[in-house]
């Protein structure tokens, strides 16, 4: 496999893919489950039975089940939504063993970008592929280090999705190059025919975050054609960080942590000998008794966590419309509309300033200022001053959030051939409104002035000035616009090719091309730095263009009935094309051919053996390239007082960045002697290694040396881009073990599910060690690593659920659990390690469906109760976690959460 990459000169890149992976496979260890046993055992009926996520076909467009039946499939069906009171997707695929790391969460307030996305087996969300009916859901984002449009899975609806598909297979010939991890895709119901209504309410037992929805689905036949229509709302109550134990205080010395609070504040200012802070009691300073010096080893600090939300506010509107219509026998048009119009209420504490050399604007209006001389140091001694606009109430920021995707398409048959073409229109539009803030050149005129005292507490009154009232007179509102497009066109088509040995030889075959856009328009007055209190961004605009074709094969070597050996093989090829619209950044170009390889071996009826080898590539993102700078992650100075004072890092692109390559093995089996009832067991390792991961880590810069320091040697802040590290590898194995039992007392199911990590180790440089991220805290926002952003990568996640079904009614609990994790020892308050414990939780469900054969009032109709988090566990404690003091990819912060929720059909 050769990879190119062309600016102005073309340059040819190593072979990669060439050699097998180096890797040996562990032993493997099936946990059993016991479940209840009867002599008497009637057969199955058609009533349906809900389950978790069971295998499916979505890991290639050749429709062969006996091939592609693969303990890498699973499937999450619209029952299992409805029964477990999920409200969109992404809540059902948390749960999921092989959902791990670092994700974009719309359950963090602080760093959470009102998104949602699917990171698979932890090497990334954006080496995770999304797909809606079998299309990208999205291309790339504006808001950054994610795919865009659709890929945001709080856009999608639950009650518009008939199932969710997940391979955990590569991917990456069949849909897209960039499917390293595998795919998601949401399939959106196209054939559902009848009405039904829906709602639902469920709440903390604390009575602190609300959710409820309601929604319609209609399905009608329509002469020749078929119309399925549906219309949902959502919305989700914010939860208070003081509302929790884990999260009410930023301050953790008392729980193994330190003092991770603020050194922003009114009343705080620092000069050449001491950092100085204001007596309590008193609002402003008169004399220099009015302070004391502060601590150096234990500082004074705000616990930020007493006004800041833990779990921000999330209302959802949508509409779906899809259609279809037979034209003859052998041809049919389809087309599918989705609306999603989101608002995300995120928000911090009040906003923090200061003047320091940094900002030595705001440092040098208060060494001017007439109130100057009350703090009883010189000019030329003050070396900072911090504030907080407690006045302006909480950092605010409100995205609202309007995507629409429109695709229309044909497909038929030719005798015994598929095929399918189809153009695809997705526009993602988000205005991001900020309150909470200042005029930071006004304040510095009113600091000036003395309309402003830069030394007194908030809300203080004095001679001269009124701090509220001078915050009040120049706060302001920015409004940024974040556009994302997204068009495409396919064609494929899948059948029989010619007879080999008396064997067909299926084949698949396609075409796309797709251009994507982003184009980020940034306020002025953020964009010019003058947000008292909010980082500057900068606008920017970029494009790509891809062209693809891939070819699929699949032959029976053998087949005697009970035994068959089937090989598949496969390849895609693709040209990517960026540019910015900043004419001083050069374009890039990158092509990339990925490969295929399957053996799948029927031992007999009931065991299949399955192995995959693969490759596959991804470019980097239009905002990994070409994204303008920005203030995000912080990093930590051990040689600052007080010890690891937080520095901000200003993030930027990268046009010189190098494609991600990959190799991933798969080898697994499935065992089911029968196909209703009994044992079915699938086990599955699985191992990807990637060159030139694309990462960011400002702590390398500081590290190396490669920071500016002040004259003191000191930091204020670290300038890094995105780089390429020389590998990242992980592997580990599946189980999913189940039991089904019908008997004369109901249908009996029994499954455990668990994903064992064995390795996940990353190195920075071909010359640098190789760094294990297993079993460890990892937050991205103060990891002092040196790679930031993997997250936590337990050794062992899973679940383990019963059902009974007895007629109209289903009970089913599901045991989850979390491995424990060590603790990242540089915020442990004695420097050491600690264990961050395993977290269990239980989930109960329960559902009485009325037939139609009941009164009017409750015919065709569903009553579902859920309690999830049954014994109200809170999420195990984490020093390395910044902000709430959990680790928000992992764990739930709700605490017990009990719902109710009905949906009738007529």
């Amino acid at each position: 496999m050769i990879f190119v990459k062309t600016s102005a000169t073309v340059k040819t890149r190593k072979m990669a893919g060439t050699s097998p992976l180096n890797s040996s496979i562990s032993a493997l260890v099936v946990v059993s489950t016991a479940v209840l046993h009867a002599s008497d055992e009637p057969e199955l009926n058609d009533e349906e039975v809900y389950t978790l996520p069971d295998y499916t076909v979505t890991d290639s467009h050749i429709r062969s089940l006996d091939f592609y039946e693969s303990p890498a499939l699973r499937e999450i069906d619209s029952n299992n939504l409805a029964l477990w009171s999920d409200q969109s997707p992404i809540s059902a695929l948390r749960r999921e063993p092989f959902f791990l790391g670092n994700v974009n969460t719309d359950r963090d307030s602080n760093g959470g970008a009102g998104t949602a996305s699917v990171n698979l087996r932890g090497v990334g969300n954006l080496s995770t592929l999304t797909l809606i009916n079998g299309r990208r859901a999205g291309g790339n984002s504006a808001l950054g280090f994610q795919h865009g449009g659709f890929a945001n899975l709080n856009l999608i609806p639950s009650s518009a999705i008939e199932s969710i598909e997940i391979a955990t297979d590569g991917t990456s010939v069949a849909y897209g190059s960039d499917a390293v991890a595998g795919t998601v895709n949401l399939r959106l119901h196209r054939d559902y025919t009848g009405n039904r209504v829906s709602g639902s309410y469920s709440d903390t037992t604390e009575g602190d975050m609300a959710e409820r929805s309601v929604s319609f689905l209609t399905g009608q036949e329509i002469g020749k054609g078929h119309l399925v229509v549906m219309g949902e709302w959502y919305k989700r109550d914010r939860l208070n960080a003081r509302d929790r134990e884990v999260s009410k205080d930023a301050d953790r010395r008392d729980q193994g942590g330190i003092n991770q609070g603020s050194l922003s504040f009114p009343g705080r200012i620092q000069t050449a000998g001491a950092v100085q802070v204001l007596n309590p009691g008193v609002s402003f300073p008169t004399g220099p008794a009015d302070y004391f010096i502060d601590d150096p080893t234990d500082p004074t600090t705000y616990n930020y966590n007493e006004l800041a939300p833990a779990v921000p506010e999330l209302e959802r509107k949508s509409v779906m419309l899809n259609y279809s219509h037979e034209l003859t026998p052998q041809l049919e048009l389809w087309t599918e509309l989705l609306f999603t119009e989101n608002t995300f209420e995120n928000g911090l504490a009040p906003a923090p300033w200061d003047g320091n050399a940094f900002s030595p604007a705001l440092l040098n209006a208060a060494q001017n200022s007439p109130y100057l001389g009350n703090t009883g140091v010189a000019v030329g001694d003050l070396e900072a001053f911090t504030y907080r606009s407690f006045e302006l109430g909480n950092l605010d920021i409100t995205q609202e959030h309007e995507a629409l995707r429109a695709l229309l398409g044909l497909r038929g048959e030719i005798d015994e051939w598929n095929w399918e073409a189809a153009g695809l229109w997705i526009d993602s539009d988000l205005e991001e409104k900020t309150e909470g803030i200042a005029d930071t050149n006004a304040m510095i005129a009113e600091i000036q002035s003395g309309a402003f005292n830069p030394f007194a507490n908030a809300f203080a009154i004095g001679p001269g000035f009124d701090n509220a009232a001078s915050l009040r007179r120049n706060q302001l509102t920015t409004s940024s616009d974040y556009n994302e497009k997204f068009w495409s066109f396919d064609a494929k088509a899948n059948g029989p090719l010619w007879e080999i040995r008396g064997e067909e030889l299926i084949a698949a075959f396609g075409i796309e091309v797709r251009h994507e856009e982003i184009d980020i328009d940034i306020d002025p007055n953020q964009e010019n730095g003058n947000t008292l209190g909010l980082g500057a961004k900068s606008s920017y605009a970029a494009e790509r263009d891809v062209a693809a074709g891939f070819v699929e094969g699949q032959l029976a070597l053998f087949d005697n009935g009970s035994q068959r050996l089937t090989i598949g093989a496969s390849g895609r090829f693709e040209d990517y094309e960026d540019s910015s619209k900043d004419s001083s950044l050069e374009d890039n170009e990158y092509d990339a051919f990925v490969y295929k390889g399957i053996v799948s071996f029927q031992a007999n009826p009931a065991l299949t053996f399955r192995a995959s080898y693969g490759t596959s590539f991804r470019a980097p993102t239009l905002s990994e390239s070409y994204g303008a700078p920005f203030f995000a992650f912080y990093i930590y100075d051990d040689d600052q007082t007080p010890d690891q004072a937080r520095i901000p890092t200003q993030i930027s692109g990268n046009p010189d960045l190098d494609p991600e390559e990959s190799e991933n093995i798969n080898v697994g089996f499935v065992f089911q002697p029968e196909p209703d009832r009994g044992w079915r067991a699938s086990v599955e390792y699985y191992r990807i290694e990637t060159e030139d991961k694309i990462v960011n880590s400002g702590q390398t810069v500081v590290d190396s040396g490669g920071a500016f320091r002040n004259p003191d040697s000191s930091l204020s802040f670290v300038i890094a881009s995105w780089f390429n590290a020389a590998e990242l590898t992980t592997d580990g194995i599946d189980y999913d073990v189940s039991y089904r039992l019908p008997t004369n007392n109901g249908f009996w199911e029994a499954r455990l599910g668990v994903n064992q990590v064995l390795t996940y180790e990353i190195k920075a440089t071909e010359n640098s060690p190789t760094v294990s991220y297993l079993d460890r805290i990892v937050d991205p926002r103060q990891s002092t690593e040196a790679i930031a952003g993997p997250g936590s990568i337990p050794r062992y996640k899973g679940y383990a659920q019963l059902i009974w079904k007895y007629e109209a009614l289903t009970l089913s609990g599901i045991i989850n659990y979390v491995d424990d994790l060590d603790d990242n020892e540089a915020f442990t308050n004695d420097g050491d390690s600690r264990e961050i414990n395993s977290w269990t939780t239980l989930d109960l469900a329960g559902s009485y469906a009325w037939d139609n054969n009941a009164n009017a009032l409750l015919r065709n109709t569903v009553l579902t109760l859920g309690i999830e988090n049954a014994f109200d566990e809170e999420p195990p404690f984490a020093a390395g976690a910044f902000a709430d003091g959990y680790d928000s990819s992992l764990y739930n912060i709700d605490g017990r959460r009990i719902s109710i929720s009905l949906r009738r059909e007529f």
